[in-house]
């Protein structure tokens, strides 16, 4: 090119074309033919040949050359990786790209064509690199817009470029959305850490070396990039954590090559991490690297590809002794507790090592404070299924016969006791299902259902997670299954006891006469429902006022069954006198004692109608601007009862009345 270019023309000509250069292009001098008819004649050319012939034979046969590592990793032939080696020299020795402006003998195309690294490697001018190549499909060589009318330019990868001198270096877009983690911060017993390990490596040693994608199910908090950097230190490997909500759908495709060609050349494990995950599909044109990890919650695993074999690895919840050393671990004033407090943390609350390391975090010094902190980073995993209710009763604010009383002091006990017993190994022996403590309160509304749930949770120092049965049931088919399973699960990880208000609308009997597909589904809900509860291994309490609905196959399943009755007129007595006790002091409770005596003898009311007669007949006495008498709690109770059509009579009326005029 230099002897076209400067024939029959001087080197300090000012011209833009010369006559030389008019006359090559008409007689095609500059062709591939003419030019090796040229260099046979010419002996420093030859040995250029003789002496690129080498230089790239001594590249070729480097031991431990980058690029024939690559050639290997992505299955390049020589022919793309020359095309490789040219766009990379340009790129780590900029003066080339004058070298290139002059060949092109355009100022403006400093940089590698196709064209011109056809002619370099002796291609010809027709010569095509087709966008199927392997340097093309995984983005090692950039085909760039240089502008209307103007070849494209090529690019070796600026990472790439960073990889073959030995610099360590993310693509651009993974930066930011990817971190590199050497090792496990810790590693729990209950992990099989080393089961999977053994599994992943006899796997890989199949001929054809299947791709694996391991699930790694938990909840947030629950260790999932630790279990995994476990595994990856197994196998003496590094592990890479990609976020793939870091980027938008439209650049998924290029940042997923990304993320695999990272871990390709750094020998690296991939964890993905994210939402986006679930719903964008993976690329099938792309080679998966031997070894992914998918950190999911319960119910978002992604969906099976054919290019994969997928294993699902559900982590179990920390068993309580090893619950009591992270607690020690995260909370420095957790070796001083007294044990027995601390151990009961332990048991009574399933929480994962990231909710026990929040709890330092925010200076939990308490085994109080700590409960209080754990129950709180639970509770939004429930989402809008259910909803936690506070839990301010004591068993001394319940006023219940003696026999419901008793059954409902045995059923906190048996909570309280049921961690212990089922660690015992004949006692998990004979009991493979059904360790779940169920219970049904039966009765009335208004007669002590909710606060007794209420009173049991508050003993357990657990949340009560009410069922919101309006968002469980679905008209959906299979959403109600769905819904249902994601509010049992979350429970029994986080401890929480169940409270399913109204039951009789989930667990109702089941249509013995399908007559239409709406029976169908119902039935298999239901059916799904009694299964989902028989292998709960929590707390769980159902309401309702119709017992008689209930299913009969779900009430053998029943640890308890308690029938909450309307208050006698004792029990209404108490009611009556404790609560005004407490809002209006115990001087207004014995001045009205007499009143109370005969409103309890009269209303036949439930103590949740007691309970709003006294709130009502609180703010009457406010606005008359008095001490609270019995005019007001009779016209409470009035206001209550109408509710239901229902009244004081006339001479009960009369004498609570009169009682009144003598105080």
């Amino acid at each position: 090119m230099e002897h076209l270019w400067t024939h029959d023309r001087a080197l300090d000509e000012k011209v833009t074309i010369t006559s030389a250069e008019f006359g090559a292009a008409l007689l095609d001098r500059d062709s591939p033919e003419a030019e090796a008819e040229w260099a046979s004649e010419q002996a420093a050319v030859k040995s250029w040949y003789r002496e690129a012939t080498q230089i790239k034979k001594a590249l070729d046969e480097l031991p431990d050359s980058q690029f024939q590592k690559l050639a290997i990793i992505f299955g390049i032939d020589p022919e793309e990786l020359s095309l490789l080696q040219l766009t990379a020299a340009v790129s780590l020795d900029p003066s080339l790209r004058s070298v290139c402006a002059f060949l092109h003998d355009h100022s403006g195309r400093a940089f590698m064509t196709e064209e011109l690294a056809s002619r370099l490697l002796r291609y010809g001018r027709d010569h095509t690199w087709p966008a199927e190549l392997r340097i093309f499909r995984w983005q090692l060589v950039h085909r760039r817009d240089a502008g209307v009318g103007e070849p494209a330019a090529l690019i070796c990868d600026p990472q790439i470029r960073d990889w073959l001198v030995g610099r360590d270096s993310l693509n651009e877009q993974l930066i930011g959305a990817a971190k590199l983690v050497d090792g496990p911060q810790f590693s729990l017993p209950e992990w099989p850490v080393e089961e999977t390990a053994k599994w992943v490596e006899e796997v890989m040693a199949r001929p054809g070396r299947p791709r694996l994608r391991v699930f790694v199910v938990a909840p947030y908090g629950a260790g999932k990039r630790q279990f995994a950097a476990a595994i990856s230190d197994k196998l003496n490997m590094r592990m890479l954590v990609v976020d793939a909500d870091a980027t938008s759908d439209a650049q998924w495709p290029d940042f997923f090559t990304f993320a695999q060609r990272q871990a390709f050349v750094d020998s690296t494990v991939l964890a993905w991490t994210g939402e986006a995950i679930l719903r964008r599909s993976w690329p099938t044109n792309r080679s998966l690297f031997p070894l992914e990890f998918i950190l999911c919650e319960p119910g978002a695993e992604p969906a099976p590809i054919e290019a994969a074999i997928d294993l699902r690895i559900e982590l179990p919840v920390p068993e309580p002794a090893t619950r009591e050393k992270l607690w020690k671990l995260a909370v420095p004033e957790a070796a001083r507790w007294p044990a027995a407090e601390r151990r009961k943390l332990a048991e009574q609350h399933n929480v994962w090592p990231g909710d026990i390391e929040r709890a330092g975090l925010l200076g939990a010094k308490t085994p109080a404070e700590a409960s209080t902190v754990v129950r709180e980073s639970a509770r939004s995993r429930f989402g809008s299924l259910a909803q936690i209710l506070e839990c301010p009763f004591t068993l001394d604010d319940l006023v219940l016969p003696e026999g419901v009383m008793r059954l409902i002091e045995s059923i906190i006990f048996e909570a309280e006791e049921r961690v212990k017993f089922w660690r015992e190994t004949e006692a998990r022996r004979l009991f493979p299902q059904g360790r779940g403590l169920v219970a049904l309160f039966s009765g009335a509304s208004g007669t002590g259902k909710t606060m007794t749930a209420q009173v049991i949770a508050q003993r357990l120092t657990q949340d009560l997670c009410r069922v919101n049965v309006a968002q469980l049931v679905s008209k959906w088919v299979g959403e109600t299954s769905k819904n249902a399973e994601q509010v049992i699960r979350v429970a029994a990880n986080n401890n929480a006891v169940l409270f399913f208000d109204e039951a009789d609308a989930l667990f109702a009997r089941r249509a013995t006469e399908i007559r239409d597909a709406q029976d169908k589904f119902a039935n298999t809900d239901t059916a799904f429902l009694l299964q989902a509860i028989e292998s709960y291994s929590g707390v769980a309490i159902l309401a309702t006022n119709l017992k008689s609905n209930i299913d009969p196959a779900f009430m053998r399943r029943l640890r308890y069954i308690v029938e909450f009755p309307k208050p006698s007129p004792d029990l209404q007595r108490q009611l009556w006198s404790k609560l005004v006790g407490a809002l209006a002091g115990e001087v207004r409770a014995k001045a009205l004692a007499p009143a109370i005596e005969l409103l309890s003898q009269t209303s036949d009311a439930t103590g949740a109608q007691i309970k709003f007669a006294v709130l009502a007949a609180l703010f009457t006495a406010r606005s008359d601007d008095k001490p609270l008498t019995a005019r007001h709690l009779l016209m409470g109770l009035d206001r209550e009862l109408g509710k239901e059509g229902r009244t004081i009579g006339p001479k009960q009326r009369e004498l609570i009345l009169k009682l009144e005029e003598a105080a």
